[in-house]
């Protein structure tokens, strides 16, 4: 079973039944008058068309610490789109990057090799100095809810291996935007180097023996830009893919990007949200611009329809009732095919 059947039962019914037929296309179904069946087989192929899928290669004995071992720069990378952090002060306006990354496994050891560029090395830290870092997120529980992309969200907390230039490196945990702590180092390890315009960093930790597949996320730092905390870099969850075929890529969208725009006026998100087009740039709610690179369709569909579920802390979007946040946005009550359409549109920006 694939990472996304893992989180949502309704998508693991809908592969079941078309593992013979990937390629289907979302139109057939509406055809046979299942709109609501399509919008789920939408939601499933494009989510995998969002994530890169990152092979793990096992290797005899450990995954090399250095950098520049001949083991990983041989191994082929994946390139993963990096987006600037949008939802919540500080926040990065423009800037998109990308990180190459490659996975080994070793007998007791998983290892993670980021390589980006940088055209000037910043490795001190002071007053109005900052180090260049890199961090790699995972879920605490992954067999569980999928956490949202920003540091999880109460009840789905996620870990993090992060690398700093300035030689330290930290395991820490997060349950939401302001929740990050520091936790005991557990074996991970990490080294970096700078070379010829590019970091190469390789973090790793002991684990246990893994599943197929895992959910991962990356976020990179440039202290050279005064970038620290929020200000950052990062790429939407990728699949970790430990054994087995990769999964299918092709995807076809069920809406009208084109409608989706024009409904983003007609029913109001227009007024609080900042999206490319929108002349306002609104900071009431979160920043749209980047919402299909960073975000699942199957999170996205779920904000529309229950916007409390997560809510992010940005500015005067929300209310505290009982200890709550609950969201200002109220729940999309659309039709099936106005919901496609907006989602189409949210998915194609990035």
């Amino acid at each position: 079973m694939s990472l996304l059947e893992n989180h949502y039962p309704q998508i693991a019914q809908i592969s079941a039944d078309f593992k013979t037929t990937p390629k289907l296309s979302l139109l057939i179904c509406a055809n046979l008058r299942n709109l609501r069946f399509a919008f789920f087989l939408f939601l499933f192929y494009s989510l995998l068309a969002v994530a890169a899928d990152i092979p793990l290669l096992r290797v005899e004995g450990e995954p090399a610490a250095d950098p520049f071992s001949p083991s990983w720069l041989k191994q082929a990378p994946v390139a993963v789109p990096l987006y600037p952090q949008t939802s919540v002060p500080p926040a990065m306006k423009t800037g998109k990057s990308s990180v190459k990354v490659r996975a080994q496994r070793g007998a007791t050891t998983l290892a993670l090799h980021l390589e980006w560029a940088d055209r000037k090395p910043a490795t001190e830290r002071g007053i109005g100095a900052f180090a260049d870092a890199a961090a790699v997120q995972w879920p605490q529980r992954p067999e569980a809810e999928l956490p949202y992309i920003g540091m999880g969200h109460r009840g789905a907390p996620v870990s993090l291996w992060f690398w700093r230039a300035d030689g330290t490196s930290e395991l820490l945990a997060a349950e939401g935007f302001g929740t990050l702590t520091k936790q005991p180092a557990g074996g991970m390890l990490a080294r970096g180097e700078w070379k010829n315009g590019a970091w190469r960093v390789v973090l790793s930790r002991a684990v246990a023996e893994p599943r197929e597949s895992l959910p991962v996320a990356f976020a990179i730092w440039n202290g050279e830009g005064a970038e620290r905390a929020g200000l950052k870099r990062l790429s939407a969850w990728q699949t970790l893919r430990f054994d087995g075929p990769a999964p299918p890529r092709d995807a076809t969208l069920p809406g009208k990007v084109a409608r989706g725009k024009r409904l983003m006026s007609e029913r109001g998100c227009a007024a609080c949200h900042s999206y490319p087009g929108n002349p306002a740039h609104l900071t009431i709610g979160p920043d749209l611009t980047y919402a299909g690179g960073l975000h699942a369709p199957a999170y996205l569909e779920a904000s529309l329809r229950e916007p409390s579920k997560i809510v992010v802390p940005c500015r005067a979007c929300f209310v505290e009732q009982n200890g709550q946040r609950i969201s200002i946005m109220p729940p999309f009550e659309g039709s099936d095919k106005d919901r496609a359409d907006l989602l189409s549109y949210l998915l194609s920006l990035r």
